[in-house]
């Protein structure tokens, strides 16, 4: 089965300066052009899912606009507890890398291993209803698809941000 992951579009939000927020933000306009310069053919997905974000669901709909996304909560950023609605200017850019990294875990924030546990239940429910010919969009967010990267794919390079980052993975029942 082909997976192609696909970060969200733009919003109002990016460039605000926030380590991470649980605020619900919808696609602004260079994030609904993003996606409207990436909008694949008709046929090219059996199903598509994203987190419940209204970014997500946006940039779903607008890419892949022949089927209505499944909503996944698994596929949902990481909770940084609190550091939410933190600004990255009151901390060290080396205490910064340390979380995006995992090395340190805030107070009350998702650790990796949570993270991966609910994209192994999501891996496992998508193995479980799609067959190995299915090919599936999977809308989500930057540091979800670096996890994947890195744990799952066994790679090491960052996600294009600016570009609606996108890369594929094969999974085998």
């Amino acid at each position: 089965m082909e997976v192609t992951f696909l970060r969200h579009g733009k919003t109002d939000l990016n460039g605000k300066g926030y380590i991470a927020t649980k605020k619900d933000y919808p696609l602004n306009e260079i994030g609904k052009e993003q996606c409207l310069n990436n909008v694949f053919p008709f046929n090219s997905f059996n199903c598509v899912y994203c987190s419940p974000y209204k970014r997500t669901i946006e940039t779903a709909k607008i890419v892949y606009p022949y089927l209505e996304p499944v909503i996944f909560p698994n596929l949902t950023q990481r909770d940084l507890g609190n550091l939410n609605e933190k600004l990255k200017k009151d901390y060290s850019s080396a205490y910064l890398k340390a979380v995006r990294e995992y090395i340190i875990n805030p107070k009350n924030a998702e650790t990796l291993q949570d993270i991966i546990e609910r994209l192994d239940l999501f891996i496992e429910y998508i193995k479980l209803h799609h067959d190995d010919n299915s090919r599936l969009l999977v809308v989500t967010h930057n540091g979800i698809m670096r996890i994947v990267k890195k744990i799952y794919m066994k790679e090491n390079n960052n996600i294009d941000s600016e570009n609606l980052g996108q890369f594929k993975m094969i999974l085998r029942k």
